[in-house]
Order: structure tokens, then sequence, then C-alpha cells
């Protein structure tokens, strides 16, 4: 018999993401619960997570309910890696599987410095575009390359190849996504 799946976030993409589209991309049913975000006089609200967040281990989402919630999953990054177990996209063995999860910690930093370089105004996210993401791509473009499948690691789809198409919707600016993707 096979598990039933709740996959529990809010109401936009954010840090469930990849989750939804491991199960989309594994043709695994799951709900996928998502609680509103109200705006009003520019402010947003959550009055039902507000309400609920204490039954979660975290009080955070996302939380991943297996079987009826007889196993609760919280945080976005062990959701991730345990779908992709499940579903066979973490490569075919170990070695495969810290090369696929290294490149996906590397996608964090990315975001971090991202996240860093954007307060403190234009020229700084021109910079991160040029520099960080340019040489991260650079860098899995070299190991994909290694791999000559058409994939980052192994034969078929994994868990990075999913976050790196994350990453790369992720940005508003495409067109500086685009150039530093431009020699890879």
């Amino acid at each position: 018999m096979s598990s039933s799946y709740k996959l529990i976030y809010f109401a936009g993409r954010g840090l469930a993401e990849t989750s939804r589209m491991l199960f989309k991309a594994a043709g695994e049913e799951f709900e996928d619960y998502r609680y509103p975000i109200i705006m009003k006089d520019c402010e947003f609200s959550r009055p039902e997570w507000d309400a609920d967040k204490s039954k979660y281990i975290y009080e955070k989402l996302p939380v991943l309910e297996i079987d009826g919630g007889k196993h609760t999953i919280a945080q976005s990054k062990a959701i991730e890696r345990f779908l992709a177990r499940r579903f066979n996209m973490l490569g075919s063995n170990d070695i495969e599987a810290a090369i696929i999860e290294a490149a996906g910690e590397q996608i964090g930093d990315v975001n971090q410095a991202y996240n860093k370089a954007k307060p403190e105004g234009a020229d700084a996210v021109k910079k991160f575009f040029e520099g960080d993401l340019k040489k991260t791509f650079t860098a899995f473009e070299k190991q994909a390359n290694q791999n000559k499948s058409g994939y980052f690691m192994g034969s078929s789809l994994s868990l990075f190849d999913i976050q790196l198409y994350n990453l790369i919707h992720f940005f508003d600016d495409q067109e500086s996504v685009q150039k530093a993707l431009a020699d890879c």
C-alpha cells in the first residue's frame, strides 16, 4: 500500500515549491494544503496559520504529513531530501547523492548572497548576477558536463535538476539570469 501525503505551506511558491515539483515529477498524488495570506492596507496577515502554528513541532512551514499525520517531517530541505530518496531522485549511490546534495546546498548559498545584495541596492544586485550567480552556474555546468546524460547527475531527473529550475525562475530579473547563463 502506498503512502498518502499532505504538504502544508502558505498560498504561494516559496519554500515548498521544490517539494511540490518533486511530487509532480514523480507522478505522486498529494494534498497541497495552502494557508491563505490576506493583504489589507499593505499589511499581510495569516489568521488561520496564526491559530494553527502551535500544533507543528517547530511552528514553521512547510510540513509534510505522511499517512494522515502518522509521521510528520518539518523543514523544507529535509522534506525535499526525503521525497527525493523516496522517489529515486537522489542518484543511484551515496556518491551521486552527496554531489546532488552539495549542489543543492550551493543554491542555498546563492540565495543568501542574493538576499544580502538586495537591500544594498542595484549595483550590489548587478554584481551578484555578474559574479556569484555566474560563477555558480559555471560550476554547475562543469559538474553536469562530466555526467554527459543531459541530467546533472545520473541518468534521470534528480532533486538538484528541480532545485536548479526553481533557482533560475526565482529571480524577477530574468534578463540578468540569462546573461549569467550565457556562457554555460
